[in-house]
This record gives C-alpha cells, structure tokens and sequence, in this order.
C-alpha cells in the first residue's frame, strides 16, 4: 500500500529553481530580465504538465485526492513569477534569446489564465491577459 501523497510537498523538486542556481552563479541580476522570468514560467507550466500526467497514470487514486490543491498551489508559484516582472513596457536591453520560444510562452500563459478563470481568480486573469499583450506587442515589434 502506498502512502498518503502530500500536496505540499510532491513537487519539492521543482522548488529549488532557476533563482537558487542563478543566484549561486552569482549571475541574479539575470532575474530582473523579464524574459528570463517568462523562460522560467513556461518551464513551469510544462514541468506540472509533465508530472501530472505522470502521477495520474502511476498513482491515480492516490493523485486524485491532491490534484487540485496541487495545481492551485504550483500555478500560484509560477504566477509569482509573473508578478514580479516590471509592467513598464519592456527595455530595449531585453531581448528574446533563444532560451524559449515565445510563442510557447504565450500558450503557457494562456494556461495560467484559464486556470485561474476555471477558480475565479479573475484579478489574475486580467494581470496574465495584460503580460500576454506585452509580450505579443514585443514580438511582433522585434519581427
């Protein structure tokens, strides 16, 4: 018999994240770049979908009875991460590399917007919705 799963503690791997490795580099001020943040949010994003399909398919009645507040709290982290990015229009320094696509960027933050449409957390949705521009207008400016 498997023990209980722990909601908040079964993505713990993931938590020690690009900051701690940044930040040990002593390379931090490569956070305030917010494309470096939204390379980090989309990573996010596909890590919890990549460890919810694996732990329905492995342990789908252990998983069922934490899903939920998992995602709700993973998403949230990531969400942090949005919040963090300066909501001026971006510097000229900040440029998109080849770290991400952009693209994926933008459906991952679209999944971080219905998800917190699904729950009603619509103050989210609007901040989301409005990085979405941003980032929309950058790409479409650079090309």
């Amino acid at each position: 018999m498997m023990k209980q799963m722990d909601p908040h503690t079964l993505f713990s791997v993931f938590e020690q994240g690009d900051e701690e490795v940044y930040t040990e580099h002593g390379v931090q001020d490569v956070l305030n770049n917010p494309f470096v943040l939204m390379g980090m949010i989309l990573r996010g994003v596909e890590s919890y979908q990549l460890m919810d399909i694996m732990y329905k398919r492995n342990y789908p009645k252990e998983y069922k009875e934490v899903r939920d507040i998992l995602k709700y709290k993973y998403y949230t982290k990531i969400y942090t991460l949005l919040a963090r990015i300066n909501t001026r229009p971006f510097r000229d320094e900040y440029t998109i590399g080849d770290a991400f696509d952009s693209e994926n960027v933008y459906v991952a933050l679209d999944e971080l917007r219905l998800y917190f449409e699904s729950i009603e957390e619509y103050e989210r949705c609007l901040v989301i919705k409005n990085f979405r521009e941003l980032l929309l207008d950058k790409v479409v400016s650079l090309k």
